[in-house]
């Protein structure tokens, strides 16, 4: 019995340290597509076909293509945050930091990414910069943009000025919301073509502002038909307009109104609380926009 034992352990020991070796050849360690292998230090058979050292050859799987190596991140259009494999132009390249690598003269992840950082167990860089970013921490991510790029050609359109200085309306502002510039003297709300879901537009700027209303409330709903009443009855006593979108859903313009003032004719409902604080079409009333729609909030 026991040389039966012995003969099977002979067989099998073998096979399980040819099995391991295989495996940390192939890198698998029981890596999975959920598994993060930043900053464990345990996992460099994952992109290295032999462990590295600092300074050396890196050994790298695919050629060094990072498309390859950082495959997890994706690389589609819809997915990436930067594009990679391009040349920067002369005066691009002028402004990027030198401790910012081009390989082979290309943007690449290792462009942004300090991957050696992540390749050991290090919890105080992983607390202190999760994305191994150069040059990090940052107070915001956009920080790390502007070592590359220029943040005055960057600033964030405010499609709320409508009017140049001479007086003009900018059409382009216009269509930030609408498929085609609307006639601002005659168009009724309904007539105006906009591009679709209004509260994703106001959120692209208002996000925060969304997530901490003051009214505290979901109210981008459709309408009882009591409320519907009072809002039709406000309409006509304060001479404004409390517009529903294209489902007969309360949205970011029913109280808010998004134009500049100038743009609408003062004497139209629709001008008013253009240009005032919070946009309010009961601004200056000293009402509560609430009242619009809630008799029981007088």
């Amino acid at each position: 019995m026991k040389k039966i034992v012995f003969v099977i352990i002979l067989i099998i020991f073998p096979c399980l340290f040819l099995f391991a070796e295989e495996k940390e050849k192939n890198g698998n360690n029981g890596v999975t597509k959920t598994t993060d292998i930043h900053f464990t230090g345990k996992y460099c058979t994952e992109c290295h076909d032999k462990t590295p050292q600092q300074g050396g050859d890196t050994f790298l799987k695919f050629g060094g293509d990072y498309t390859q190596l950082c495959k997890c991140h994706g690389y589609t259009p819809g997915t990436y945050i930067h594009p990679v494999e391009i040349i920067p132009s002369e005066e691009k390249k002028a402004k990027i930091p030198k401790d910012f690598p081009l390989p082979g003269g290309k943007v690449s992840c290792l462009t942004c990414h300090d991957m050696y950082l992540q390749c050991q167990l290090n919890p105080r860089a992983l607390s202190l910069n999760k994305r191994f970013l150069r040059g990090a921490p940052y107070v915001s991510r956009t920080m790390l943009c502007f070592r590359c790029h220029d943040e005055k050609k960057y600033t964030m359109l405010d499609p709320h000025n409508q009017i140049n200085e001479a007086g003009a309306i900018i059409v382009d502002k216009c269509l930030y919301c609408h498929t085609e510039k609307p006639d601002e003297k005659r168009a009724t709300f309904q007539e105006v073509k906009l591009i679709g879901d209004l509260e994703v537009l106001c959120f692209r700027c208002h996000f925060k502002q969304s997530q901490l209303h003051p009214i505290n409330a979901n109210h981008l709903r459709t309408p009882s038909d009591k409320t519907l009443m009072t809002m039709k009855e406000s309409e006509k006593k304060y001479g404004i307009i409390l517009p529903l979108n294209y489902e007969g859903k309360i949205t970011c313009p029913t109280c808010h109104n998004p134009h500049e003032k100038g743009i609408i004719p003062g004497e139209k409902p629709s001008s008013q609380g253009a240009s005032e604080k919070y946009r309010l079409r009961l601004a200056g009333r000293n009402l509560q926009i609430c009242v619009a729609c809630h008799k029981d909030k007088f």
